[in-house]
């Protein structure tokens, strides 16, 4: 089947008369289900922006055409047997419109074309190394995407951490990278590059250096790695170097800094525990929150000093984002007892001679616990979720900020939306022009098992649309937004 429909792929693509890939037969993938198609015979993704949705429930992958204020509506699942029946996780798409959605139990990534057809298409599960969690699109070569894979994690293994398909031998998680070319005749689907061993155990995350360095942080090993990124080097792909995150001062027997250490030779494991690393377009540089420590890293991307240091001590915070344009790291927590529960955001503003930690007031917070933020790409948008948690007394709230205001302490709240009563919610934000929000889609676990359009001009809700079965993630995919800078960032 796979071979069918990659020789349909290639095929029988025409050139409409408005230059959109058009095909003239539907997917033969019988493990998918259609609703009415967008246009017989058209490109879903070129019809709308899409949602993809992934509901939990029955392991599946709903896409929701996002038109506006109205007619939104399911556009197909693809169901959970073309993805091994596992559970799906992270998604991404690529500069070229490939989607992208780890399979971690599965140790593979499922690749979906979501343009050829008049519904997207499953086309093939690539493997990766042992449990990818988290993936990437390169920010300096976006054909390019970069899967953390964080190990084993079986109940009771001797090998917590390492990837057994790939660094048996060295131990350690990796990283497997993914590249692909334009979809339609003469494309390359995606291809897996190869899996780096990185030595370190734990949760990866990565950022991207303009000097085309990758760095990848491993939570318990508490260091971080740096690939070259480079695809003219000769050395691209490998570990170039390591930055031992362990500060003695932080740890309750004194650690030694083996960031010298032969590339060969694993490390030591501290506590430092990092768990969030972005990059700055303002600084050039890459910060790295070590939750161990509760404090963030400036890094040079260049010499790998660390030239800043913010402790979060005494503060609330313990996670972090950065604004799009790279000026603010965002700062969230929250208060426990004895005081009352509340979310707690924060900024450190970077382009100031002495960035430091200044809180932001927002009393409309009070009573929630902490859930997903995203930044609208240009950054004159802001949204966080109120979390689920047992303690909250506010919940299923959406907040919409106008961050062209910020300015601690104060930020302007545009509307506190009310959300469906539900288990919990996850979103996306669709940008368009120069990076403005135009729409937001949000999630309603079960009972509700829908999808809720949000209009982000009057952030008024629109529409509700039914998915599947308690929907968790979603992500909003516009041809051409990666090309274009218009993703939401967190």
């Amino acid at each position: 089947m796979e071979a069918m429909k990659r020789n349909k792929f290639v095929t029988s693509v025409t050139t409409g008369a408005l230059g959109l890939a058009l095909v003239s037969l539907a997917a033969c993938n019988s493990g998918e289900t259609t609703t009415p198609t967008l246009a017989p015979g058209g490109s879903a993704g070129k019809a709308s922006a899409l949602v993809f949705v992934n509901n939990t429930g029955d392991k599946t992958l709903t896409s929701v055409a996002l038109r506006g204020d109205s007619d939104n509506k399911v556009v197909n699942t693809i169901e959970a047997a073309e993805f091994e029946n596992v559970a799906l996780g992270d998604m991404q798409f690529s500069k070229e419109d490939w989607v992208f959605v780890n399979l971690a139990a599965a140790n593979k990534v499922a690749t979906i074309d979501p343009l050829t057809a008049a519904t997207p298409v499953h086309e093939a599960n690539l493997t990766t190394g042992t449990r990818p969690v988290h993936l990437y699109r390169d920010r300096n070569d976006g054909e390019v995407i970069w899967i953390m894979n964080d190990g084993d994690n079986a109940a009771g293994t001797t090998t917590p951490g390492d990837d057994l398909i790939n660094c048996a031998a060295s131990g350690g998680g990796s990283v497997t990278v993914v590249h692909n070319s334009h979809l339609g005749p003469g494309g390359t689907p995606p291809t897996v590059l190869g899996t780096t061993c990185v030595l370190a155990d734990g949760h990866k995350v990565a950022a991207f250096a303009e000097n085309k360095r990758v760095f990848v942080s491993s939570e318990t090993g508490g260091e971080i790695a740096v690939l070259d990124g480079d695809e003219s080097s000769t050395n691209y792909r490998a570990m170039i170097a390591r930055i031992d995150l362990c500060k003695s001062s932080k740890e309750t027997t004194p650690c030694n800094d083996e960031s010298a250490t032969p590339i060969t030779t694993a490390f030591t494991p501290n506590a430092s525990a990092p768990h969030g690393i972005r990059w700055s377009t303002l600084t050039k540089k890459v910060y790295s929150i070590q939750e161990g420590y509760g404090e963030i890293a400036e890094i040079d991307p260049t010499t790998l000093a660390i030239t800043k240091t913010f402790d979060l001590a005494g503060t609330p915070y313990t996670s972090y984002g950065i604004s799009p344009d790279g000026k603010y790291l965002l700062l969230r927590g929250q208060t426990t007892a004895p005081d009352p529960q509340a979310t707690k955001l924060g900024v450190i503003d970077l382009s100031a001679a002495v960035p430091a930690i200044a809180d932001l007031t927002i009393p409309e917070l009070d009573g929630t616990s902490p859930g997903a933020f995203k930044f609208a790409p240009n950054s004159g948008r802001f949204y966080i979720l109120a979390g689920n948690g047992a303690t909250a007394t506010k919940k299923d709230r959406l907040f919409a900020f106008d961050w062209t205001t910020v300015a601690p302490p104060a930020v302007t709240l545009l509307r506190e939306i009310p959300l469906v009563a539900t288990g919990g919610h996850s979103f996306d934000v669709l940008a368009q022009g120069a990076g403005e929000a135009k729409y937001l889609a949000v999630s309603n676990a079960a009972p509700a098992n829908s999808l809720t359009i949000i209009n982000a001009t009057d952030n008024q809700e629109k529409q509700t649309v039914t998915v599947g079965a308690n929907p968790g993630g979603v992500m909003v995919f516009e041809s051409g937004a990666a090309a274009a800078g218009n993703q939401a960032t967190n």
